[in-house]
C-alpha cells in the first residue's frame, strides 16, 4: 500500500514538472500558476508570449485625419473599431482601420459578413494579429469595391457602404493600436445582428502613445509661437527696404527787415514736400518728391512778381566709408535669421524632450503591468500551497504552524501585488496625462495597455558614429554655433563702424515760378534757374575709444562663444560615452538576471518535489517562489531599463524616434 502511494505521488509530481519544462523544439511553455515559472517563450524579442487573435479589416487611410473622421462614422453605427500605423513597406505607412478581435477565424468573418449582410461594409479583410504586431495572411472576402481594386488617391465616400481610402498595400507588420471610444452626442444607430465586441481597454504602442501626446501638448504649443514670432523678426528687419511714403508741410511768418527802413514788414513763407523714400542696399537712400513754396511780403511798398515755386524733385544720399553697403541694415538681416534658427532648434529640443518623457513613462507602465502579472503569479502560488496545507491538516499530515505560515505568506504576497497595482495606476495616470488626447482624459476609466513588444537584442552602436551624429544633431551645439555666427556678425559690424562718417549727397529740382501757383506749375521745365544741391558730410570722433571699445568687446564675446562651443562639445561626448555604457550595463544586467531566473525556475521546481513527496515543509519552497519572484522582477526591470536607455541614445544623439517628424510635432 505504502509503494502504491509513493508511485502515485511520484507520478503527480512528475506531470507538474511536465508543466514547467521546456517543449520540444526549445520554447519554453507557459507553466502553471502552483509553480509560477515566468515564460519567456524562447523569444529575445519579448517578455512572454500571447495567443494571436483575428480581427476585420473594414478600411485603409492614408492620413490620420481621415482615420478619425472615418471612425467617428463607424462608432456612430454601433461599431466598435481601432485602427493601427503601420509600415507598409514600399508604399509607406498606413492606418488600417480594424474591428474586434476574435480568437478564430471563422468568428471573425462570420462577424463581418454580419456587418455585410447590415451594409455597413462590402468588403472585408480577415487578418491574424497578435499583441507583438505580427499580421499573417489576410484572408480577403472581396465586395463591389473590393481593398485591392480601390485607386491610389483617397476617395472614400463618407456616407457609402464601403468605407477605403486609397490602394491598400501588402500586408505589413503592426505597429500601434488605438481602440476608438465613441463621441460624446455622436448619433447612434441600430447595431448589426453580429455586433464587435466593445472594449474598455486601450492597446497603445509606443509611436501612437508619442503622437498622441504630441498633439495638443501646452509645452509644445508654448514654444511652438517662438520660430513663428522669430519669422516676424526676420520681416520687420528686411522691411527697412521698403519703400515710404512721406509728406511734410509748413507755414511761418517772419519779420523782413530789409525791407523798409520806416515800417516792419512781415514775409510769410510755406513748404510742403510729398514723395517717396527708398532705403537703398548700398546704404544710401533715393527720394523724389514734390515740393511747393510759397513766399510773399506783407506792410511792404512793392509787390513781387514771383510768389509760387512748383518743384519736382530728386534727392540721393551715399555713404562713402561707415554704413557703405548697408552694414547695418545687412547685419540685423544676418542675426534675425540666425535667431529663427535657434528658435526653431529649441522647438526641435523641446520635441525631443516630450517623446523621451513619454517613452519612459510608457515604459514604466509596461515594467508595473509585467511585475503585477509576477506577484499575481507569485500569490496564486502561496494560495496553492495554502490550500494543500490546509487539505494535508486536514488529514493530519502537516502542522499548525506550517498552515499558519503559509496563510501568512499569502497575505504578505497579496500586499505586495496591491501596492504593484497602485503603481500601476499612477503611472496610468501619468501617461493620460502626458497623451492628451481629447478621448482619453485623465478623468476616464479607460485601461491602457502597452502592447510594445521590449528591444531585448543586442545594439551595436559605434561610438565614434554615435558622437559624430550627437555633435551634428543636438540643440545645444547647434543653437551655441547659431549664437557664435551672431557674435560673428556683430564683431564684423563692430570693425566697420570704426570708420569715420563721409556722406555724399545730392538733389536736383525742376522748378517753375510764378506769380499764383497755376502759373507756376505751367512754367515747370529745364532752366538755368532750377534748383540743385551737392554736398559731403565728414564726422570722426576725435580717439574714436566708443567704436574701438565696442569692437574689442564684440572679439571677446565671440572667443567666449567659441569656449563654450568647445564645452559643449565635451560634455555632448560624455553624455553619449555614459549612455553607451549604460546600454552596456544593461545589457549585462539582462543576460545576469535571465540566468538568476532560470535557476530560480529550477529551484522551485526542485523544491516543489519535495514538498509534494513530503521531503520537507514549505519553508523552502516559499523561499524558493519569492526568490524566482524576486528574480523575475529584477528580469523585468533590466529589460525596461535597457529600452528606456535605447530612447536615451536616441536623446543624447539629438534625433526623434522613428516615425515622430518635426511636421507631425507642428499640427
Amino acid at each position: 500500500m505504502k509503494t502504491t502511494l509513493k508511485t502515485t505521488a511520484l507520478g503527480v509530481c512528475a506531470a507538474l514538472v511536465l508543466l514547467y519544462t521546456t517543449t520540444a523544439g526549445g520554447a519554453q511553455v507557459e507553466p502553471s500558476a502552483n509553480l509560477g515559472i515566468f515564460a519567456d517563450a524562447g523569444d529575445p524579442q519579448r517578455l512572454g508570449s500571447s495567443a494571436k487573435s483575428y480581427t476585420v479589416q473594414v478600411g485603409a487611410f492614408k492620413s490620420r485625419g481621415r482615420a478619425e473622421k472615418e471612425r467617428a462614422h463607424f462608432t456612430a453605427q454601433g461599431l466598435d473599431v481601432f485602427y493601427r500605423h503601420e509600415d507598409t513597406g514600399a508604399k509607406g505607412m498606413w492606418y488600417r482601420m480594424y474591428a474586434g478581435r476574435y480568437p478564430t477565424a471563422e468568428e471573425a468573418r462570420e462577424a463581418a459578413e454580419g456587418l455585410k449582410r447590415e451594409g455597413i461594409v462590402d468588403g472585408f479583410m480577415v487578418r491574424k494579429l497578435d499583441p507583438q504586431g505580427d499580421d499573417d495572411d489576410a484572408q480577403d472576402t472581396p465586395g463591389p469595391n473590393h481593398l485591392a481594386d480601390v485607386t491610389p488617391e483617397e476617395q472614400t465616400p463618407i456616407h457609402g457602404n464601403i468605407h477605403v481610402v486609397g490602394q491598400e498595400p501588402a500586408p505589413a507588420p503592426l505597429s500601434a493600436a488605438a481602440p476608438n471610444q465613441p463621441r460624446s452626442g455622436a448619433p447612434q444607430t441600430a447595431a448589426p445582428s453580429n455586433p464587435l465586441p466593445a472594449t474598455s481597454a486601450l492597446p497603445l504602442s509606443l509611436l501612437d502613445a508619442i503622437l498622441y501626446s504630441l498633439e495638443g501638448n501646452r509645452e509644445i504649443q508654448v514654444v511652438a509661437f517662438t520660430p513663428q514670432q522669430s519669422q516676424e523678426d526676420i520681416v520687420n528687419a528686411e522691411a527697412v527696404y521698403d519703400s515710404r511714403l512721406f509728406a511734410e508741410a509748413s507755414y511761418r511768418r517772419d519779420p523782413n527787415l530789409e525791407s523798409s527802413v520806416r515800417d516792419v514788414v512781415t514775409e510769410d513763407q510755406g513748404l510742403t514736400q510729398t514723395g517717396i523714400r527708398k532705403q537703398l542696399k548700398t546704404g544710401g537712400s533715393i527720394s523724389t518728391y514734390l515740393e511747393t513754396r510759397y513766399s510773399d511780403l506783407n506792410n511792404s511798398e512793392f509787390e513781387r512778381r514771383y510768389k509760387h515755386i512748383f518743384a519736382p524733385t530728386m534727392e540721393v544720399r551715399q555713404p562713402l566709408l561707415n554704413n557703405i553697403g548697408s552694414q547695418k541694415e545687412q547685419t540685423a538681416i544676418k542675426i534675425a535669421n540666425y535667431q529663427a534658427n535657434i528658435s526653431e532648434e529649441e522647438f526641435r529640443e523641446t520635441v525631443i524632450a516630450v517623446t523621451n518623457r513619454v517613452a519612459k513613462v510608457y515604459w514604466k507602465l509596461y515594467l508595473f503591468k509585467e511585475l503585477n502579472a509576477i506577484n499575481r503569479e507569485n500569490l496564486d502560488m502561496a494560495e496553492e500551497v495554502y490550500r494543500r496545507e490546509a487539505e494535508r491538516l486536514e488529514r493530519g499530515i502537516s502542522q499548525p504552524l506550517d498552515v499558519a505560515r503559509a496563510r501568512s505568506n499569502v497575505q504578505q504576497r497579496r500586499s505586495t501585488l496591491l501596492k504593484s497595482q497602485e503603481e500601476y495606476n499612477v503611472a496610468m495616470d501619468r501617461l493620460k496625462l502626458l497623451l492628451n488626447w481629447e478621448q482619453f482624459r485623465l478623468d476616464s476609466d479607460i485601461t491602457v495597455i502597452p502592447v510594445e513588444p521590449p528591444q531585448t537584442e543586442p545594439l551595436t552602436v559605434d561610438e565614434a558614429e554615435a558622437i559624430a551624429t550627437a555633435l551634428e544633431n543636438r540643440s545645444e551645439i547647434l543653437k551655441a554655433k547659431q549664437e557664435k555666427m551672431i557674435r560673428q556678425a556683430d564683431e564684423k559690424l563692430a570693425a566697420h563702424q570704426r570708420l569715420p562718417t563721409l556722406d555724399a549727397f545730392g538733389r536736383y529740382s525742376v522748378s517753375g515760378y510764378d506769380g499764383d501757383f497755376g502759373g507756376a506749375v505751367e512754367e515747370v521745365g529745364f532752366n538755368d534757374e532750377d534748383i540743385w544741391e551737392v554736398g559731403v558730410n565728414f564726422e570722426l570722433p576725435i580717439g574714436n575709444r566708443a567704436s574701438k571699445a565696442r569692437y574689442r568687446k564684440k572679439v571677446l564675446e565671440r572667443r567666449q562663444m567659441e569656449t563654450i562651443i568647445q564645452r559643449l562639445e565635451d560634455d555632448i561626448k560624455l553624455d553619449v560615452k555614459q549612455v553607451l555604457h549604460g546600454i552596456a550595463t544593461a545589457r549585462g544586467e539582462i543576460r545576469a538576471t535571465r540566468l538568476a531566473r532560470d535557476a530560480a525556475v529550477k529551484v522551485v521546481e526542485g523544491e516543489f518535489t519535495r514538498f509534494d513527496i513530503g521531503q520537507t515543509s514549505n519553508v523552502e519552497l516559499l523561499r524558493a517562489q519569492d526568490l524566482l519572484a524576486l528574480s523575475s522582477r529584477h528580469f523585468t526591470r533590466a529589460v525596461v531599463d535597457y529600452n528606456i536607455t535605447l530612447h536615451e541614445l536616441e536623446r543624447a544623439q539629438g534625433v526623434l524616434p522613428k516615425g515622430v517628424t518635426i511636421e507631425e510635432s507642428r499640427r
